[in-house]
């Protein structure tokens, strides 16, 4: 019995980390749609150039942790997106 409660308030904390990261995730894409529209083609570009050192930074500091193949994936993935849209804009409005 005392497994299964174990069990059970782990499912239930991972569930609110989980949650609280759709929520962040969903907030910060709702920012992002709602101020790549008002981004100047000079704005965009060191946005990039910032967005780019950042990532850069943060995957220095995971260099000697070890991270599933799928999270690798993800953050390329949605960086990738990013910065694809924030180049795409940028090129459509010069």
């Amino acid at each position: 019995m005392e497994t299964l409660n174990h069990m059970s308030r782990l499912v239930t904390a991972n569930t609110k980390t989980i949650g609280m990261l759709g929520a962040r995730a969903m907030v910060l894409g709702k920012f992002f749609d709602a101020a790549l529209p008002q981004l100047t083609t000079l704005q965009r570009g060191e946005v990039i150039r910032s967005f780019r050192h950042g990532i850069e930074d943060a995957m220095s500091l995971m260099d000697d942790v070890a991270l599933s193949a799928e999270y690798h994936s993800a953050l390329l993935q949605i960086t990738n997106s990013i910065l694809a849209a924030l180049g795409q804009e940028s090129a459509a409005r010069q």
